[in-house]
């Protein structure tokens, strides 16, 4: 047990944590059973030394590399090596409202984007930094937990761009295959929109502010603005509650769905600490990856049947490109022979996020937090599984069309988050993890010594600016140049920018008014020249206050072999390489319209049954072969 304490003491020297982050992670630590041991054992030294063959070699332990992990074992005879540059996460995942926390820690990439012309201005050095889970999980050990398919209008977008088999209601059933729903709904909803027999748990959060919660929907109601039952069914434009991977007040990560329990399978073999540089080829085949352990030890594991990229956007791409499969004018600059010419890292869509529209109220129930606050919430946690450390601070979304308030289909999502007041923390907690400059967060927080704040983080949801994934050189550990190229297209500003009319609607309803909420003018240092609430001074405010939401999609977009644009095709494997497939977020051909797990979960489970496909038809064509 006092190591058990040690470790969680130098996790939270090494994190940005502060002492309330330090404070639960060492109260989870004592119910050790958290995470002591429901994670694959780490079998590194023993592949290192058998110099043992594999029938698929995944990369990356994310959220697909876990899903792929899991269904290909399904298989007995299948042997399966899942490679993860992390470790298990750590006790403090295992809390909602912390995962703010994790970012920027050593679970944490924190990618430096490249500087933006139109955002992210009024970020520390005015860049972007954008996240990634590195542990087993991936980023679906820090992320929001926010389960969202999407709309029909997404999927049925792949398919009619020549991506067979990808339809909304082709792939509704890999939704609901990896599911474990909880109530809530009605049985004809649950039976064509929500999976019971699932290894991931999608429930409500444990504890809602359902005041604040109430407000905004009736407000909303005021506006003729539907409210929606679910967010994940039918209708795809209102106000609801979505739901999260989440039980009994802890997250639910892709590994804790998919690998705990399967850590005990003999066919499956995880490797952690260990980054892989290189895919082994042989001509055009794929045979194998090399990799650096932990130890800096570089190995070769070979893979029979098939290697499988699985490390997510931005480092899919990367190890592509690394092994000669990219851009051919890209990689003579960097010194790399081209093996395929291919337009890897082309097609980089994300979710740029305003956070600079906040409205404030006077709460007449507000007091200041009790000098036991800290310690009344772990126990509340700790005992019951509910509390503000379960909280779903996030969970309250709008989804909205700002040009056309009858249309079907969103083009932006709002995430409403509360803060009350006198909660400074909280807040400081919050921007500090979007990278935000030091004054700007101190002239947010001055408004809670006064009034609580409603944070309107307002999303583009179907960006037509997009961006690239370069290599930097050639050496693997050096990270990517990202270039997220946001607001490059007009009418990403414009629709961004009228998001704040609805906001506006909003604030004369009379709910609003009764409650007495108004819109709030940041003090941005580099704006104080422009004239408040006039559109010059909105655009100043976007350009410095939009950062990311960490939604980066479509860097190997999946395409028929006649799409020049096109790294993958509709089965996942690459063009013009043999046996080498990438199953991650990266084969979007566009953005979903809302957050990006669920869906990246799904083309897992679709993935693992095309894989299953494939090779129960080579075996049945092998069988006829011999019989003839």
């Amino acid at each position: 047990m006092e190591a058990c304490f040690a470790n969680a003491a130098n996790s939270a020297i090494t994190s940005p944590a502060n002492v309330f982050a330090y404070l639960i992670q060492t109260l989870l630590t004592a119910q050790y059973n958290l995470s002591d041991g429901i994670y694959p054992p780490d079998r590194s030294e023993e592949v290192a030394t058998s110099n043992g063959e594999f029938d698929f070699v995944i990369v990356g332990g994310g959220s697909a590399g876990s899903v792929l992990a899991n269904r290909l074992t399904e298989i007995e005879n299948w042997k399966v090596l899942l490679i993860e540059a992390g470790e298990n996460p750590s006790i403090l995942s295992e809390v909602p409202t912390a995962f703010h926390s994790q970012l920027h820690s050593s679970e944490d990439y924190s990618y430096d984007v490249e500087p933006e012309k139109f955002a992210c201005h009024g970020n520390k050095n005015k860049l972007c930094k954008w996240s990634k889970g590195k542990a087993l999980g991936g980023s679906s050990t820090l992320n929001a937990m926010l389960y969202v398919y999407g709309s029909d209008k997404d999927y049925n977008e792949w398919s009619q761009m020549g991506n067979k088999g990808w339809s909304y209601d082709e792939v509704l059933p890999y939704f609901k295959k990896s599911q474990s729903c909880g109530h809530g709904h009605s049985d004809e909803w649950r039976s064509k929109y929500c999976g019971n027999g699932g290894p991931l748990s999608i429930r409500y959060y444990n504890y809602s502010e359902t005041k604040i919660h109430e407000t905004v929907l009736q407000a909303a109601r005021e506006m003729g603005v539907p409210i929606l039952d679910t967010i994940n069914g039918d209708k795809f434009v209102g106000y609801g509650i979505a739901q999260g991977t989440l039980d009994k007040g802890h997250r639910v990560s892709a590994s804790k769905a998919y690998l705990s329990p399967i850590k005990y399978r003999n066919n499956l073999y995880v490797m952690k600490s260990t980054r892989a540089d290189a895919i082994l080829l042989d001509n055009t085949r794929a045979v194998g990856v090399r990799m650096t352990l932990k130890d800096g030890r570089s190995i070769d594991v070979k893979a029979s049947k098939e290697v499988i990229l699985s490390a997510g956007s931005i480092a899919s791409p990367q190890l592509l490109m690394l092994s000669g499969i990219g851009p051919k004018k890209h990689l003579r600059e960097i010194g790399i022979p081209t093996i395929v010419n291919l337009p890897v890292g082309k097609n980089l869509q994300d979710h740029v996020t305003w956070y600079g529209l906040h409205l404030t109220f006077k709460n007449q129930t507000a007091t200041p937090p009790s000098p036991t606050f800290m310690l009344d919430a772990a126990y509340d946690y700790l005992i019951h599984n509910r509390g503000p450390l379960a909280s779903g601070s996030f969970d309250l979304m709008g989804f909205i069309n700002v040009h056309d308030p009858s249309a079907k289909y969103p083009d932006i999502q709002f995430i409403n988050g509360h803060i009350p007041q006198w909660h400074i923390s909280i807040a400081t907690n919050l921007f500090d993890a979007h990278n935000v400059d030091t004054e700007i967060v101190q002239k947010i927080t001055e408004i809670l010594t006064q009034a609580d704040m409603l944070n309107f983080f307002t999303i583009l949801l179907k960006p037509k600016s997009v961006g690239e994934i370069r290599l930097r050189s050639r050496n693997p550990t050096d990270p990517v140049r990202i270039y997220a190229n946001y607001f490059s297209e007009q009418e990403d500003l414009d629709t961004m920018l009228k998001s704040l009319d609805f906001l506006k609607k909003m604030l004369n309803t009379e709910t609003f008014k009764r409650h007495e909420f108004r819109l709030h003018h940041i003090d941005i240092p580099d704006c104080r020249h422009i004239k408040s609430d006039s559109d010059e001074y909105w655009r100043c405010n976007l350009r410095h206050m939009s950062s990311t939401i960490f939604h980066p999609v479509g860097t190997t977009k999946m395409g028929p072999q006649d799409d020049p644009t096109a790294v993958v095709d509709p089965h996942l494997k690459v063009h013009g390489v043999q046996r080498l497939r990438v199953i991650d977020a990266s084969i979007m051909p566009t953005i979903t319209g809302g957050n990006t797990n669920a869906p990246t979960i799904m083309i897992a489970e679709k993935g693992a049954d095309l894989i299953k496909e494939d090779w129960a038809k080579t075996s049945c064509e092998r069988e006829m072969s011999l019989n003839t």
